[in-house]
């Protein structure tokens, strides 16, 4: 008995083997392994946080297209959860052999804000280049979106080298301080870019944005124990963001986005190097003249910015504009809070395009200055602190633009009969929409320090049918596109055909892959005889889909009556086998065989289209006269 316990003790405490031993510690490391592959697998099997890719499919009917992803912007956005959405410019999945692309990046600048859509100055840039470019196939997709800073803009770069870009234009730099991962943001990670980058590279991860997730949540419960202050669901993203509402110039903290933004930068462009991409850097514009400091520092090593701003408005008054214009930077520089970008950051632009030689400097600040009433921006061109109005977009998109063509188009010309401001298409809807935005933001944090006023929208009573459309489109979130077309039937209805066509256009402009605006604002022009005006809309519109028979009628009629038979005779043969019962098809037809002295063919079309309706106007008179020339 005593023998076999010395056994069972002396094999117990006998060592495992080499084999035995790797084969237990494998098992070990591997159980915690496999459990985050199997919750990774399952949390993107169930979608966990949707989609969060930089491009997605648009879900439109025609399967050719990419566009940036609204909901992508959720990677960055942990403590906030009102999440901005990029532009729904359209671009084709696979890029053609003569097209020519371009991405623009940026903040809310750059997203055309409060106007977004047509005001875009990346539209401007696409507007000109289709035209210097008439051999190629001109894309312009921008996906910047609003409080982002410049590590979310390091994020999308190689998403966006996968698309084949031969170009970048980037716009930003006002977001360094309170944009997503700033140093005076909620959405903050620390003072290290390598760190954060590597963070944003670990997101694309399911399982890390659980993670995540869970720790955010914790926090604000936690947090909810120990503070009685209620979170404002009706606060906007402006207000929801910040974390440090004044930032000394020069301090440390001043700094560190100063040295954020100059790595993040860096880092862009060189891997935008590494595939022979130029990138088309804007220097930064914002309201001087018109917006005071939002905070005034009074007991900082630095001036207080009031101040400053005040003896500048004085040397404006009495005539100083190049003094007065100095101390109005630099009260801007000195402003508390940073939501305009200090005078650094343009400096570090041009730097970083001194630096590398893919890099090109773009003075649209300059390009504003250049514009504004003596030299000085202010509401002439600045909505508010630093949204353009329609005019500063224009003037972007011009300088961007006419940077582009320096490198690539040298050549060209630009027709000077063409406006370019008025291609935005931009309408009474455009700007009423932007109207709101901007009051809804004006009666908010940091316009509005104390309690807020009472919302203009209680009892609001619109000025005109544009104006109700855009409070519900800012308001109640109906569409932009279907206000729009809901706008020029109003219009149509009251014989405000202009209008009508105005509102088609900017929806054609912003849906190029919809041949829809196209015919509905070349039926306007058809009604009214203006068969030129309708000519290059049927044009574009069949070019999009060539299964309308409408279109196909309409367009081959118009060719036939320029005498281009040739063409009408394909287009109305087209819409014959689309709608092959249209008595007016046949008619034209007919009419088109005549000229070419095909009279059996013309006569077969007549006798076709009476058959299907013998009282259709004009047709009996027609085959009269039909048979009486080939009597003769």
């Amino acid at each position: 008995m005593s023998k076999n316990k010395d056994q069972k003790k002396s094999s117990a405490s006998r060592p495992l083997s080499l084999k035995k031993r790797m084969l237990f510690y494998g098992i070990t490391i591997s159980i915690p392994v496999l459990f985050f592959i199997f919750l990774e697998v399952g949390l993107r099997a169930s979608n966990y946080m949707g989609n969060t890719d930089l491009f997605v499919d648009p879900q439109i009917e025609l399967d050719d297209y990419l566009i940036p992803n609204p909901n992508f912007a959720s990677r960055y956005f942990f403590y906030t959860r009102t999440i901005p959405n990029p532009s729904n410019d359209v671009f084709l999945r696979e890029k053609p052999e003569n097209g020519f692309r371009v991405f623009a990046m940026g903040g809310s600048s750059a997203a055309g804000y409060p106007y977004g859509f047509n005001a875009t100055y990346s539209r401007v840039v696409r507007d000109v280049l289709t035209d210097a470019m008439p051999d190629k196939q001109v894309e312009v997709v921008n996906v910047g979106i609003s409080a982002i800073s410049s590590y979310t803009l390091f994020d999308q770069v190689d998403e966006i080298i996968a698309q084949k870009p031969d170009a970048i234009i980037l716009y930003a730099g006002h977001n360094e301080f309170y944009g997503a991962l700033g140093v005076g943001s909620n959405e903050n990670l620390g003072g290290f870019p390598g760190f954060v980058r590597l963070y944003l590279k670990l997101q694309r991860f399911k399982t890390f944005l659980l993670l995540r997730n869970m720790m955010v949540e914790s926090g604000k419960l936690i947090g909810g124990f120990f503070s009685s202050e209620e979170i404002d669901e009706s606060a906007t993203l402006m207000e929801r963001i910040i974390n440090t509402r004044s930032i000394e110039l020069d301090s440390p903290t001043y700094e560190l986005a100063m040295h954020q933004f100059r790595s993040n930068l860096e880092e862009i462009v060189k891997k935008f190097d590494e595939y022979d991409i130029p990138v088309f850097v804007g220097s930064l514009g914002s309201n001087l003249k018109d917006q005071p400091p939002f905070i005034n520092i009074t007991d900082g090593d630095q001036p207080p910015a009031q101040d400053i701003y005040g003896e500048a408005v004085q040397l404006y008054n009495g005539g100083n504009i190049e003094q007065a214009a100095e101390k109005f930077e630099y009260a801007k520089d000195l402003d508390g809070l940073k939501f305009r970008a200090p005078s650094q950051i343009n400096t570090i632009i041009e730097q970083t395009a001194e630096s590398f030689s893919n890099v090109r400097y773009v003075p649209s600040n300059e390009a504003l200055i250049a514009e504004a009433k003596d030299g000085i921006i202010g509401h002439e061109l600045m909505l508010e602190h630093l949204h353009p109005n329609e005019r500063g977009y224009f003037i972007l998109g011009e300088a961007f633009a006419n940077a582009l063509i320096r490198d690539f188009t040298p050549d060209f010309v630009p027709d000077s009969n063409i406006d370019y401001q008025k291609r935005m298409y931009l309408s009474e809807f455009d700007r009423r929409m932007a109207w709101h935005r901007v009051a809804t933001l004006k009666q908010s944090f940091p316009f509005v320090m104390g309690e807020k006023p009472r919302s203009y929208t209680i009892g609001y009573d619109p000025i005109s049918a544009a104006d109700s459309l855009a409070f519900l489109s800012v308001h109640k979130n109906l569409r932009w596109d279907l206000a729009k077309v809901e706008l020029a039937k109003i219009y149509e209805s009251r014989k405000q055909f202009d209008k009508a066509i105005l509102e088609y256009r900017g929806l054609s402009r912003n849906q190029p892959w919809n041949d829809s605006p196209y015919v509905f604002a070349a039926r306007i022009y058809l009604d009214q005889g203006k068969l030129k005006e309708a000519e290059p809309l049927l044009e574009k519109a069949i070019s999009i889909y060539k299964k309308d028979a409408f279109t196909t009628k309409m367009l081959g009629a118009i060719k036939v009556s320029k005498g281009d038979n040739e063409r009408g005779i394909e287009l109305l043969e087209n819409s014959l086998q689309i709608k092959p019962n249209d008595p007016q098809t046949l008619y034209n037809l007919s009419g088109a065989y005549f000229n070419l002295k095909q009279y059996d063919k013309a006569l077969e079309a007549v006798e076709k289209g009476l058959k299907i309706n013998p009282n259709f106007p004009g047709l009996q008179q027609w085959r009269n006269q039909l048979k009486s020339v080939m009597n003769q």
